[in-house]
Parts: structure tokens; sequence; C-alpha cells
């Protein structure tokens, strides 16, 4: 049996990067890098959270999310033009990515249990518009199982070796009907108090932001490597 949990220590932060780290590499879409981890830059802020769902003690799946920020989110890279219009409709986004399992394909009731617990971060946070990029023959499954609908033409994500992707955006509280009861258990137990004590890069700002940002810089190019950080 999976349980899913939200990070709340750097440990568990970087233990669920590596599930992604490891899958990514294993489908051809990183290079590997000297930290066996993989993220955006803009998931190392104190607007995140990932979860982890573990079993018998090891962390099997995960996914993360990030609130829109003045850093924007890691989907505007290939899809700014569609965001801004959004923000420009007064909708406070949420990106939900970094979704991996170790053991290969998603199943369906552990993309279920993440995003269930990813979504709570949005109703906690009080961003309800949710985007995430997917590859283009997942569409039909999130339209299906959690409403999202196709909200950009599809790309090739530069980020992770040209593979193709697609924007989704699904509106919580307009799901919250008889068709996604998935939705009226979110928004009747938050998890509030987990994501009170979820992990924060640079918690209450005691970091600088200029040398914050150097230290980020620093630990993505580990990640990315020059050519990498080049070809994003």
């Amino acid at each position: 049996m999976i349980t899913y949990k939200v990070a709340k220590s750097f440990e568990e932060v970087t233990d669920a990067w590596c599930v992604v780290y490891k899958q990514y590499l294993a489908s051809s879409l990183i290079l590997p890098n000297e930290l066996s981890i993989f993220t955006f830059p803009e998931y190392i802020s104190n607007n995140s959270a990932v979860i982890m769902g573990t079993k018998m003690g090891h962390t099997v799946c995960t996914v993360s999310a990030v609130l829109d920020s003045e850093r924007k989110l890691p989907l505007d890279h290939y899809y700014g033009e569609d965001l801004n219009r959004m923000r420009g409709e007064g909708r406070k986004l949420i990106e939900i990515g970094l979704l991996a399992d170790s053991r290969g394909a998603g199943n369906f009731s552990n993309i279920t249990g993440l995003m269930s617990v990813i979504a709570r971060f949005g109703v906690f946070s009080d961003h309800h518009d949710f985007v995430i990029g997917v590859h283009p023959r997942r569409m039909q499954f999130f339209n299906q199982v959690f409403g999202f609908t196709q909200a950009g033409e599809v790309r090739d994500y530069g980020k992770l070796k040209t593979a193709p992707v697609v924007l989704l955006h699904a509106n919580g509280l307009a799901l919250q009907d008889e068709t996604f009861q998935l939705n009226k258990t979110i928004y009747s137990h938050t998890l509030a108090e987990e994501f009170e004590q979820r992990f924060q890069f640079n918690p209450g700002n005691y970091i600088d932001a200029s040398e914050f940002s150097d230290s980020v810089a620093s630990f993505i190019q580990k990640i990315w490597g020059a050519k990498g950080l080049q070809a994003a």
C-alpha cells in the first residue's frame, strides 16, 4: 500500500527528485548529472511543495507543484503567452510537474493519489487554476479523470530533449460537481497542517535574495550542466 505525504525535509525533497531523475534518465529525457536528482529552478523556492508516495520506507512515486510568482513558472518557457492570458483574467496559477513513478509507467491509482494531495496545496495556498504540461497521448487521461482541458498547442519540450508537450488547465473551483468526486474530497480535507510544515528552501527569506539566487544557480548548474543550461 502506498502512503502519500508532504516532504518536510531537504532529504525527502531530494529523495523524491532522485525518483524523477532515474525515470527521466531511463526514458532518455535528460543527461546524467553528479547529484542524481532532477528539478527545475522555479521549484527551488518557498512557493513549492513536493509530494512523496512511499512503500515500506522507500519513495516509489512523486509529484511537485509551484505557485505562480514574479519568477513565473517552468512552463512559461514554452507557453508564456497562454499563461499571461490566464494571468490577465485574474487567475492564480499553480503548475504541477516532476511527476514520476520508480516502477516505470505511471500507475493509475498512484497518479490519482499524488494529484489528490498536490491539489490540496492549491487549496491551501488559494491558487485554484492548475496548469500542467503532459505528453499528448496522456491528454485524454487527464481530461477524463481530473477535468483538465487543452490550453495551448503541442510543442517540443526542449528542456526534456524535445519530448512533445501540451499545456492543460483546470480550475479546481469549477470542478466541484458530481462528475469529479475527487475534487469534492480535496476541498473538504485540505491538509493545511501538512503544508504549513512542508520543506521550504529559504524560510522567512533569511538568505538575501541575490545570495539565494546565486546558490540556486550553482545547484542547477550541477543538475543541468553548462550545455543543458544553454539548451534550456
